[in-house]
């Protein structure tokens, strides 16, 4: 995906929406419009509209920095404790059982949710039991490392 988001920032490779490969105008889409300039005919020019147009030539901005990818580990309750097991391989928690309290101080870690959606809000702590009493699902979010 990198290498596509490279390519994509070179004005001598791009050409017309329409005439993209499916995996480049999937990362087209994936960067988003708002991080991308099109060819007006005489210079590149911010987009103003919210979608791809097939006969404008695109290209992603040059500062454009793709959002890492993050990791979601559940919280359980294991006896009286909140807390992650270490039982995903693709990130590494200091113990087999790591406490909820512990979590918010590990390199990578941006947040509690109440579920895996992107777009949803972090939860304080302070509410994370309260939310796993009701029934909820709550996660705690990594970054991945490379």
């Amino acid at each position: 995906m990198d290498e596509m988001i490279e390519k994509l920032k070179d004005k001598n490779y791009v050409r017309a929406f329409g005439l993209m490969t499916k995996e480049e105008q999937e990362c087209f889409k994936k960067v988003g419009v708002k991080n991308c300039v099109f060819w007006d005919g005489t210079c590149w020019r911010i987009h103003e509209a919210e979608i791809f147009a097939c006969a404008y030539t695109f290209m992603v901005c040059d500062h454009y920095k793709p959002e890492p990818e993050v990791i979601d580990v559940p919280i359980v309750k294991n006896g009286n404790w909140l807390g992650c097991w270490q039982d995903d391989v693709r990130i590494h928690l200091p113990h087999g059982f790591t406490y909820l309290h512990c979590l918010p101080s590990l390199d990578g870690f941006r947040g509690f949710h109440e579920n895996d959606d992107e777009e949803d809000d972090c939860i304080s702590l302070e509410w994370i039991a309260i939310h796993i009493d009701e029934g909820k699902n709550v996660i705690a979010r990594f970054r991945r490392r490379n």
